[in-house]
């Protein structure tokens, strides 16, 4: 039974489609959906204090982002949500989702990464490979 399901963001339109979708479907099944945004550390700070503002500064795009999704959403439930500081996304989301019992994964098709020689982003292929649960790519 699907209950507990945990929603990839980046912030591409990809991703918003995915968590519309996310939460009508946990609205259909009386579940939960839960967020979770991957922020990648920023490739140019030099310091560990310009790495936590770049961080911060992305954590914030992504919130509002994120805010402006959810007052679209045909069905009014609370979605928590959560930022972590990772490389991979892939692995974040993967991790996360087998640490915390997660039924189902939902991530967008393509977010913000190029697109491999096979038509899907390396992440998505990455989860795809190594996911704990079920993943629905939207």
């Amino acid at each position: 039974m699907i209950r507990r399901i945990l929603v990839g963001f980046d912030g591409s339109t990809e991703a918003q489609h995915a968590l519309l979708v996310a939460i009508a479907l946990a609205a259909d099944l009386h579940g939960d959906a839960h967020v979770l945004m991957v922020v990648r550390p920023s490739a140019h700070a030099e310091t560990p204090e310009e790495r936590a503002r770049a961080a911060q500064a992305e954590q914030e795009n992504l919130s509002r982002g994120l805010a402006g999704v959810q007052s679209q959403a045909q069905h009014r439930r609370q979605v928590s949500t959560e930022a972590i500081v990772a490389d991979g996304p892939a692995a974040a989301i993967a991790g996360y989702a087998e640490e915390h019992g997660y039924d189902l994964i939902v991530v967008g098709g393509h977010g913000r990464e190029q697109m491999t020689h096979r038509g899907i982003g390396q992440s998505l292929e990455a989860l795809l490979r190594h996911h704990p649960c079920p993943v629905l790519v939207i």
